[in-house]
């Protein structure tokens, strides 16, 4: 076949490709998205034969923390096999399939790369002679990396590197306040700290050369473009506070009442939840590293709020709780992780997988993304969110079990 030229069409191409591919797939890629990879993992899951996959990719924490790059991501990939490197200064994106087909260009695995951003590459299927330069391209990177220590990213590096990541989201977030009268706004510096092979060819070949797909930027990472619908029906509803958090060694149903496991409170009436939708019940507890954060650990389905629903003396709760809580919404079904609190999903991931594509009105920095929650009871996300809290829970159920309501 024909040299062609791609200026759009990357993730069709990439992933016709891909569903021709009988036994082999490596990619060079300096950032991998979560979707992008979420689909790399469902089609090596449901291959008829084993599918030996390798990627390169940077490992870089200003990745990371900024969401050009997915933690998540990467560990879904490990997990189902894949072999993942990690070289500093990366710059070269290729695709190369069963040997025979590539892609090369400048866009990177990710959303935005494959389907939003301005890209031009070349696409070549069945080209022996270039295949098999773009082959030995990629072994010989593998063999300096190789040369230079043991980079193979391990699901142990991964768990390492969380929560440093998660800290610096944080703790920009907390720079990034209005700042008072006559002080000076918060130059925030980039993190430093990278994991990776180091490479002086590549290196100097990377001179001066500037990361063009930084547009991927802090708050418009794999958002799609799309414009958030603003009443999705979908609710964070969080339980606890941050001056009472509720102990992370519980399981959701352990720290329920049996008598009102069935309904979750409000203090102030939550008419804007319906019949039918759906609440990821959210802790405000501390993770696995003693961080105080809002932790997910299910989902319920509600009845949706009626005026009735307000507590009456017959009901079993303190008068502390009657007066703080005092209306509530009944729970018809629903999913809980049965494991430790700080064993879900916490909204500091959240904030660094998703940032600006957590909630439908999007939040213009770290700080508004971090703090959204405080003060409030529950609040709407995105849909994008719930397929990506709906993945991640039924990846824990699967791990730890649960209980139904």
């Amino acid at each position: 076949m024909p040299i062609s030229f791609l200026d759009k069409n990357f993730g069709s191409t990439f992933f016709s490709l891909l569903d021709s591919t009988k036994k082999q797939i490596r990619i060079i890629s300096p950032f991998v998205g979560y979707k992008t990879a979420l689909a790399l993992v469902d089609f090596i899951e449901e291959a008829e034969e084993d599918i030996e996959c390798v990627i390169i990719t940077r490992f870089d924490r200003e990745d990371f923390i900024k969401g050009v790059s997915s933690l998540a991501g990467l560990e879904r990939l490990i997990k189902v096999g894949v072999n993942i490197f990690a070289l500093q200064g990366l710059h070269t994106k290729l695709y190369i399939f069963d040997g025979e087909s590539v892609i090369m260009g400048s866009a990177n695995f990710t959303f935005n790369g494959f389907y939003r951003n301005h890209e031009f590459g070349v696409f070549m299927e069945k080209e022996k002679q270039f295949s098999k330069e773009c082959n030995s391209y990629f072994d010989g990177l593998l063999n300096d990396i190789a040369n230079t220590g043991n980079w193979k990213v391990s699901i142990e590096q991964i768990e390492k590197e969380k929560p440093y990541c998660n800290d610096a989201v944080t703790d920009r977030a907390s720079s990034q306040k209005k700042p008072r009268k006559n002080e000076s706004p918060i130059t925030i510096q980039p993190n430093l700290i990278k994991w990776g092979a180091k490479l002086d060819s590549t290196n100097e070949q990377l001179k001066g050369t500037e990361e063009n797909d930084f547009l991927e930027d802090i708050l418009n990472n794999e958002n799609e473009g799309e414009v958030h619908k603003r009443n999705t029906g979908i609710w964070l509803k969080f339980e606890g506070n941050s001056e009472n958090r509720i102990p992370n060694h519980l399981t959701y149903f352990e720290r329920r009442k049996r008598e009102h496991h069935k309904r979750t409170f409000f203090p102030k009436s939550p008419s804007g939840i319906k019949q039918g939708q759906i609440l990821f019940m959210t802790m405000v507890s501390t993770d696995s590293y003693n961080n105080g954060t809002p932790i997910i650990v299910g989902y319920a389905i509600t009845s949706g709020y009626d005026e009735k629903n307000v507590i009456t003396g017959t009901m079993s709760l303190n008068s502390k709780d009657r007066e703080r809580y005092p209306y509530y919404v009944e729970l018809v079904g629903g999913r809980f992780l049965k494991a430790p609190i700080r064993e879900g999903i916490s909204l500091r991931e959240l904030a660094r997988e998703l940032q600006g594509g957590l909630y439908p009105n999007p939040k213009a920095n770290f700080n508004e993304i971090i703090y959204t929650h405080r003060q409030k009871s529950h609040l709407q996300i995105t849909e994008r969110a719930h397929d990506y809290i709906m993945e991640r829970l039924n990846t824990l159920f699967a791990v730890h079990g649960f209980d139904e309501l």
